[in-house]
């Protein structure tokens, strides 16, 4: 079992009654809603990390001029 940790956040009105509806329509609560979205955030950042930690070990990658110069061979 997950423990949850409870927070506050303040929403528009508009915000709040949209919010609302899509969990009606979804059959789920707004709090469910809410964490699915901080989720999908935190891997989002997760995977950029990850991403530019790649990008950062140039073992293995060659320059432009390198790549065209072999292409042109």
């Amino acid at each position: 079992m997950t423990t949850l940790k409870r927070t506050t956040i303040f929403l528009t009105e508009d915000q709040h009654e949209r919010l609302r509806r899509l969990a009606f329509e979804q059959r789920t609560s707004m709090a469910k809603l809410l964490r699915d979205c901080a989720l999908e955030i935190l891997e989002d950042e997760e995977d950029i990390q990850e991403g530019l930690k790649a990008l950062a070990q140039e073992e293995g990658t060659i320059t432009w001029e390198e790549y065209q110069w072999k292409r042109d061979k």
